[in-house]
């Protein structure tokens, strides 16, 4: 837990006292800052609930996305912003990339990056983009040592996919599957597993962003009783060549990295691979009567999958 007893926080914050709540916040940005090697899963934060933000030094995803958009009533949001920015402002520790979701850039989310520059959380992520555009006049607001993270979930996010990384801070896109297909007139009935339709929104999003290398995060599965469900999908797009995805509870969280880590004979392949390739550095592809050929990309993949593993 970030603090140990919560009472004044709570009283400040159901009294909607938000100078008081700035008093209690740390004097600097976030010291703790953490990426971490491999991204699996990306958990939905409500910034608006106290006790859900002080445990986000307990949480194990890989990424806790602070939300300031989705859930949060508009009388909320100002409320909501400030509590992100003295839970993140206390941090000690953390298991977690911290990622907050903040409203579109015209709906208040300029000035919610004028607010978290001084926070400095780890990502800042941008809803609502529809072309390059807002990918460049985001970057100008936001911090240089913040990362960029984008939701795509528009129709012209969709038609301008190829140009949402307008240099190296762009870092993560996250597929906002519902808000898609309602924006492209697509019924909800075709999101499910083995739909052409829906195959085909996974399979650009995941080139397209692995072509522009950023990390492509899938969809959020809402119903978050259904667990089988969830895992179902999890392995679903794990063959699709997706390792990350968004979850909502962190029952969640548990199924995708026990699904997303590479397995010991993935691991061991890759460490063979590596041990082999530079061994015989002097060759560039070579056959080996275990492996079969070994050449650079395949070396590069398998120490990709390793670091997966870390």
């Amino acid at each position: 837990m970030i603090f140990e007893n919560l009472s004044e926080i709570e009283a400040l914050a159901k009294a909607g006292d938000l100078a008081g709540l700035e008093a209690l916040r740390g004097d600097r940005g976030q010291s703790v800052r953490y990426r971490p090697p491999f991204i699996r899963s990306a958990l939905m934060v409500s910034a608006h609930k106290v006790r859900h933000l002080n445990k986000l030094d307990e949480l194990e995803a890989d990424i806790a996305v602070i939300n300031l958009e989705d859930g949060v009533a508009p009388p909320l949001k100002p409320l909501a912003l400030r509590l992100a920015g003295l839970f993140l402002s206390r941090l000690k520790k953390i298991r977690s990339m911290t990622v907050v979701r903040i409203n579109p850039l015209q709906e208040g989310g300029s000035e919610e990056i004028a607010y978290l520059n001084e926070i400095l959380p780890d990502a800042i992520r941008i809803p609502k983009i529809e072309n390059v555009e807002d990918v460049q006049k985001a970057l100008r607001l936001i911090d240089p040592r913040i990362e960029v993270h984008l939701s795509i979930e528009t129709a012209g996010a969709w038609r301008n996919l190829s140009d949402l990384r307008p240099g190296d801070r762009v870092r993560a896109w996250y597929l906002g599957i519902l808000d898609l297909t309602a924006a492209l007139k697509l019924p909800p009935r075709i999101v499910k597993e083995g739909n052409p339709t829906t195959d085909a929104i996974l399979s650009r999003f995941l080139l397209e962003a692995s072509a522009a290398g950023v990390l492509p995060l899938s969809f959020v599965y809402q119903d978050y009783k259904d667990l089988e469900g969830f895992a179902s999908w999890c392995r679903y797009e794990r063959e699709m060549g997706f390792h990350a995805k968004g979850c909502i509870s962190p029952a969640q969280v548990a199924i995708a990295h026990r699904i997303f880590t590479p397995s010991e004979v993935e691991l061991e392949w890759a460490e063979k691979v590596i041990a082999l390739f530079e061994s015989n550095e002097k060759e560039s592809g070579f056959v080996d009567e275990e492996l079969g050929f070994v050449d650079e990309p395949i070396y590069k993949q398998a120490k990709a999958l390793l670091k997966m593993g870390e």
